[in-house]
């Protein structure tokens, strides 16, 4: 592909390495491969008001919080984002990401840690205010990103709520990132679009750990880099948070189709698949509910992305956290679809299949 087409890709795909990688494939007339990824508001808590929320005749308690109506809501993109990206082809790819209304079960209530940790450099100034995060090591933060001469950030990715920085332009700074250790996160960040300025950014991040028995024992900081001098001189700075440690983890609940086990949260679905490594390719997750209801988590037919981080983080284990809270108690099933990919003697086969777990 030209380099125009590929800059047009990510400018369409709002930077999301996991969409850029369909659309790019798709525009080559590529063979899609499911891999990981490379690393590339505060308001005080106004308390928790219990109410009754009726689903499909089912009552349960809600919660109603500044982080989750941060955290969870629209981010001033209102019901959803829809985009329309053009292959080498012609063809054109349409988008869609919907999002949450920002209320959470009951169950959620406690679950929010104040993290209240700062950090300077380069002129910019990162503050975490609050973050929740499950059993699967994935969660979501929320932050300001601020510099009193402008936020340097990438305007056509805002505009469809993503935050993209630069920290290799001169008086800019990367896109903040999170490590537990010594080891990084996998991380997206938007920006609520409401409540921000060209020199405040109020934002959430998202993100997974890509090993959670061995991410999940050590303390959390958050970073921001940049770049130092030019050519052989260049010199990349970064600045991390003091360290925090995480309280309390958000429980999943286990399902299962014959031996192959799933763990579902709130905030995220990982799945288990011995024989399903890299080289398979999942199209579709649908979480289907007791008032028969279907959330969508991805549909590659329909266009439908609704979420912030999908990875394969280790051999037959995948992973997704969405753009909607999942309201676990009431989850009858999910449904993943996929191709099995396998190459034998050079030549090439694709299997479908589909795996319920309940």
């Amino acid at each position: 592909m030209k380099s125009n087409q590929i800059k047009q890709a990510f400018e369409s795909v709002q930077a999301d390495s996991d969409l850029a990688d369909r659309v790019l494939y798709a525009a080559a007339g590529e063979p899609l491969r499911r891999k990981g990824h490379a690393k590339p508001l505060y308001v005080a808590v106004i308390g928790c008001l219990a109410g009754v929320l009726a689903t499909g005749g089912v009552a349960y308690a809600v919660v109603n919080s500044s982080y989750f109506a941060s955290a969870w809501g629209n981010h001033g993109n209102g019901e959803s984002v829809t985009w329309t990206n053009g292959g080498s082809s012609g063809t054109k790819y349409t988008y869609t990401r919907e999002f949450g209304d920002g209320i959470a079960p009951q169950s959620l209530e406690g679950a929010v840690q104040k993290v209240n940790l700062s950090v300077e450099g380069n002129g910019y100034t990162l503050d975490i205010h609050e973050m929740a995060i499950d059993e699967n090591g994935c969660g979501a933060v929320t932050f300001t990103l601020s510099n009193p001469n402008g936020v340097n950030y990438y305007k056509p990715a805002a505009e469809l709520g993503e935050l993209v920085l630069y920290g290799e332009e001169e008086g800019g700074v990367s896109t903040p990132s999170m490590n537990f250790g010594e080891e990084w996160a996998d991380t997206r960040c938007t920006i609520d679009k409401d409540t921000s300025s060209d020199a405040v950014i109020n934002g959430t991040m998202y993100f997974a750990s890509w090993n959670r028995d061995r991410d999940l024992r050590h303390a959390v900081t958050w970073n921001i880099s940049w770049t130092e001098g030019k050519g052989e001189d260049a010199k990349v700075i970064e600045v991390s948070t003091p360290e925090f440690n995480v309280g309390a983890h958000v429980d999943t609940k286990e399902l299962r189709s014959d031996d192959s086990p799933l763990e579902i949260s709130p905030f995220s679905i990982q799945t288990h698949i011995d024989d399903l490594g890299y080289e398979a390719v999942d199209h579709k997750l649908t979480v289907t509910y007791k008032d028969g209801s279907e959330q969508i988590i991805e549909d590659d037919d329909a266009g439908a992305y609704n979420f912030y981080v999908s990875m394969g983080r280790n051999s037959g284990e995948n992973i997704w956290v969405p753009t909607k809270l999942i309201d676990v108690d009431q989850v009858v099933s999910v449904t993943l679809e996929g191709t099995r990919c396998t190459s034998t003697g050079g030549a090439e086969t694709s299997e479908p299949f589909t795996i319920v777990y309940s």
